[in-house]
């Protein structure tokens, strides 16, 4: 079969058409690159003169902007324009980015723990809170409801945080927006241990517990992915649902240590001491959260190789790129897939603590926080990196669709089991929950980060994400507190059932077919394109 060839190498006039096979496409083309099964190839920037090694390809101009030479070499690796790590195993060359150090990457990992115990550590304790910044002797739950009420808002901040943040990463760099992202916490959090309770300033007081917990909000909503995208970039693609896994499961380990300090402290302080004083301590210790962002401020490198580069002289808006017609499907699956991981999680793991200790009327559970840790670290904090591994063997969706349906199908089950006011039976369940959702969130981060291309990709992941935080996360621990109350103590389990639906619909269904069927991103590439040995007179042969 004879193509025409451009031999003038115009990136405006592909040589071979990626829309001709409904399997290929612009967007998922750099998932379907593979080092395993290529030749060797060089590959040219057309617009900047860049070059490096890749994996062999046909001769192919207009993917944006490239063209990819045959030329062999003993170098195994692909580069997606200065992207760091998108379609290969590693980079190299003079575009390639240098290692992150390994007190960089301590003190990135460092600021997402201590950043998400700030976060959730005003979960562990909403029922005290309830009652110091709210109207007392309400009905019922009521004052509970408005505090969870409170640390939903903070979630509506999350999609701004999240664009404004993602904006900054992918036009000025991932350092900046990971740095102002964990100053953007550690302040607000201090300022919420200073604050004056509702005996002393009324309802004064509940305007000033939104407003720090709306700047909380703002902060994580770009905190997680910037961290994510800063750190699987440099990292082969071939292990990104690994060392993505890591991201999610810092901030998992943050929340550990807020559950952990709750227990202590709930174990140490009468009720009373929590309420006049006791309750303050966590606030005020979010001050460490800034040690890490002054490190990565003074230390860490922002090399221009960590904003990808731009085919065009001027950079294009990520937040006009990611909301391109294209891009929506991509999008919207993005904000349905992270509903379990968000709901799932604040559900199971914040909110289910106050759930054994002060809604299971009949029959609470003694040590309800003690058991909530010991559940959350071993299925969720140990389980995260062997649930990435696998979805780096057998793919990402594979994994995912277990931890959906095992969540789904699950959930109402524990849930009822949690109620009976056993601890061994509450601990067994939690720790079923937990597994199910790590086998959806610890591939979750790198399916979100192949979702997108390098130029928008950490504003598109931030909307997405922060999206779906915004909608169920947020809001889930007053929801289910609320069906608590009105129909009973077991209903919050088919809530997660919801979600689960949700998601797999966003994976299954909305997802681009590119992506679905992505798994790893390591298929052949020879499925992909027909097989062409060589280029001469204008002619593919």
């Amino acid at each position: 079969m004879d193509l025409p060839v451009d031999t003038t190498h115009s990136a405006k006039t592909p040589l071979l058409s990626l829309d001709s096979d409904p399997d290929i496409s612009e967007a998922g083309y750099g998932e379907k690159m593979s080092s395993s099964s290529m030749e060797n190839e060089e590959i040219t920037d057309n617009n900047s003169g860049h070059s490096g090694t890749g994996v062999g390809t046909p001769s192919i101009d207009g993917i944006d902007g490239y063209q990819l030479n045959s030329k062999h070499s003993d170098d195994n690796s692909f580069t997606y324009g200065d992207d760091t790590g998108e379609m290969g195993e590693k980079n190299v060359g003079a575009n390639a980015p240098k290692p992150r150090s390994t007190l960089e990457t301590i003190a990135g990992v460092a600021g997402n723990v201590l950043e998400w115990y700030d976060f959730a550590v005003f979960g562990y304790f909403g029922d005290i809170l309830g009652e110091v910044f709210f109207p007392p002797n309400q009905k019922g739950h009521s004052a509970m409801i408005e505090s969870f009420a409170v640390f939903g808002g903070a979630f509506l901040m999350r999609p701004v945080g999240g664009m404004l943040l993602g904006y900054i990463g992918d036009t000025y760099g991932r350092k900046k927006a990971l740095v102002i992202s964990i100053f953007l916490m550690a302040f607000p959090t201090f300022a919420m241990g200073c604050l004056p309770p509702y005996s002393a300033v009324g309802p004064l007081a509940i305007v000033l517990l939104t407003i720090v917990r709306l700047l909380q909000g703002l902060s994580v909503g770009g905190q997680l992915v910037s961290s994510l995208v800063y750190t699987v970039e440099a990292q082969p693609k071939s292990q990104w649902g690994y060392y993505g896994s890591f991201v999610l499961a810092a901030a998992n380990l943050g929340t550990l240590l807020g559950g952990i300090v709750g227990y202590v402290m709930r174990s140490t302080l009468t009720r009373e001491q929590l309420l006049v004083w006791g309750w303050r301590i966590p606030f005020l210790s979010g001050i460490f959260v800034s040690i890490p962002g002054f490190y990565l401020r003074s230390h860490g490198e922002d090399e221009e190789n960590d904003v990808p580069a731009s085919t065009t002289t001027e950079r294009e808006n990520p937040i006009r790129v990611a909301f391109r017609r294209e891009n929506l499907r991509a999008l919207l699956s993005s904000s349905l897939v992270p509903m379990l991981w968000s709901g799932g999680f604040y559900l199971t793991f914040v909110w289910m603590a106050i759930y054994m200790e002060d809604l299971v009327d009949d029959a609470p559970i003694a040590g309800a926080f003690g058991i909530n840790s010991a559940a959350l670290f071993l299925s969720v904090c140990l389980t995260f990196p062997l649930a990435g591994i696998l979805s780096d063997r057998i793919g990402r969706v594979r994994v995912m669709t277990i931890g959906g349906l095992g969540m789904g199908i699950l959930s109402p089950i524990m849930v009822t089991f949690i109620g009976k006011g056993d601890p061994a039976t509450a601990f067994f369940a939690q720790l079923i929950m937990g597994l199910a959702l790590s086998f959806w969130g610890a591939p979750m981060c790198a399916w979100l980060a192949e979702s997108f291309s390098p130029a928008a990709r950490l504003t598109s992941v931030a909307i997405g994400y922060n999206v779906a935080q915004a909608i169920v996360g947020g809001s889930s621990p007053a929801v289910a507190t609320l069906m608590v109350d009105k129909i009973g103590k077991d209903s919050p389990g088919y809530l997660l059932s919801i979600y689960a639906f949700l998601a797999l619909i966003g994976l299954r269904c909305v997802a681009p077919k590119s992506e679905v069927e992505r798994d790893t991103g390591r298929e052949d590439m020879n499925s992909l394109v027909p097989e062409i040995t060589n280029v001469t007179n204008g002619e593919l042969i």
